[in-house]
């Protein structure tokens, strides 16, 4: 059987998750594999949720895929994680950043929003391999908060071992450009050693 990953990226608009998605895209093509991508934007795509499906592999056809067929679940903020648990296998590797940005739908109906411990809590239950990253504040180190994201990558190329990092930072300089792909670059470095901290802990 001709080898694939699937990967989920859950976010709310404005986090970077769509150009999460176009850089890996982009760095399984520099590294010679097949590559399919669909999204799912919710309302107004501004703050509302976003997801984005990347699948890698020898031979990739369709963009999507069902629930319980990620195998690797990146989430820009908590509350899209717990959203999107079920699309997750069991065991599968679930990368999230600790903050919350609930999207713009969860403040227009009148239930209160989860906290962040309760949210925490419940990806905590979930039977998954749980990576919580500090990836603003990581960010923040390169001058470019917005590179939470790469700092996201950089964790899960380094635990799943998906693909070359030399193919990573090139589709970062590529897709990005400029000042913000330098800062960029640095911050998937960040990202990749937070890593290999963790596995040097465990």
């Amino acid at each position: 059987m001709a080898w694939k990953v699937n990967i989920l990226i859950a976010s709310v608009g404005g986090q970077g998750g769509l150009t999460l998605s176009r850089v890996l895209a982009a760095a399984a093509v520099y590294a010679g594999l097949s590559v399919r991508t669909g999204e799912t934007l919710g309302m107004s795509q501004r703050f509302g949720s976003v997801v984005s499906y990347v699948r890698i592999g020898e031979r990739v056809y369709a963009p999507t895929f069902p629930p319980g067929e990620a195998d690797c679940m990146v989430a820009l903020e908590l509350t899209e994680a717990v959203r999107n648990l079920h699309m997750l296998r069991r065991s599968g590797l679930l990368v999230a950043a600790d903050t919350v940005k609930p999207p713009v739908s969860a403040s227009l109906d009148q239930t209160p929003h989860p906290s962040r411990g309760e949210l925490l809590a419940a990806l905590r239950e979930a039977d998954a391999r749980l990576v919580v990253v500090p990836a603003r504040e990581l960010a923040l180190r390169t001058g470019n908060p917005r590179a939470a994201n790469m700092v996201l990558l950089g964790v899960l190329n380094k635990l799943a071992g998906l693909l070359p990092h030399s193919a990573v930072e090139k589709a970062i300089i590529n897709v990005l450009r400029g000042r913000r792909g330098e800062t960029s670059v640095k911050a998937y470095w960040l990202g990749v050693d937070y890593a290999a901290r963790l596995r040097e802990s465990s």
